[in-house]
Formats: C-alpha cells, sequence, structure tokens
C-alpha cells in the first residue's frame, strides 16, 4: 500500500489517550483508545466506538517519560478513514492546523521525544 501521510509516523513509549463520545455539547462522556502510531500531523488510534469519516474529535493524550509528563487536553482531530484490525477498527486522524498555539507546540514535544526514542532504540537494536 502506498504512503499517503505527510509525515512517518512514529512508535511510542507510553501514550494514555482518550475521546470525547457523544454528540451533546454538555457530554462529559470520554472512552479510553489505544495509540497505533502518532505524528504532530495526526495519529492512528483504536476504539471499539465507531466513529464517521469526517467526524470531528475531542481527544487528551499523556505521554509518560521518565523525565515528566507532556499532556495534550482537549484537542481537535478529523476521521479521515478507518480499517479493521487484529485488536478493533484503526481510525486514521488528522489534526488540524488551527489548534491553539499550545496544543500545537506540545504535539510537536511528543513528536520531538518520539523520534528521539525511535533513532534510540534501532542504535541499541543494531
Amino acid at each position: 500500500m502506498r504512503e499517503r501521510r505527510r509525515r512517518e509516523r512514529l512508535p511510542f513509549i507510553q501514550m494514555d489517550a482518550r475521546v470525547k463520545v457523544g454528540r451533546g455539547f454538555f457530554s462529559n462522556h470520554w472512552t479510553e483508545v489505544q495509540v497505533n502510531d502518532f505524528s504532530k500531523l495526526g495519529m492512528a488510534i483504536v476504539s471499539d466506538h465507531e466513529f464517521k469519516e469526517g467526524e470531528k474529535l475531542q481527544f487528551s493524550l499523556r505521554l509518560n517519560t521518565e523525565v515528566g509528563d507532556i499532556t495534550v487536553e482537549r484537542a481537535e482531530a478529523l476521521v479521515r478513514n478507518s480499517r479493521v484490525g487484529d485488536d478493533g477498527t484503526i481510525y486514521g486522524l488528522e489534526f488540524p492546523g488551527n489548534q491553539k498555539t499550545s496544543i500545537g507546540e506540545s504535539l510537536g514535544r511528543i513528536e520531538s521525544v518520539l523520534t528521539r526514542y525511535k533513532a534510540v532504540s534501532e542504535r541499541i537494536r543494531s
């Protein structure tokens, strides 16, 4: 399959993620999801909850590292595609470019940490 992403998605150390579900303005129901891969432009998640292509989601992330956590609270993503995987439905999400500056910076920091982690992991395996 031809890669269509603008940036390579990266493995992660330990990332907790949750997505807000429900259509109501005052809905506070959040569901935990599994992150498959990540870049500052988007990520893939696995969820039992059904999302539709083009749907706007609100999500929160926490990357746990030895030197502290990087958190992203109440950011937005658009569902771009979905496919059935071994562990559930995998959703490809894209982060819109008009996020708050602090959210964009946190997504960039997470990508930076994951990039360094990947480089170290590859050196250890070599």
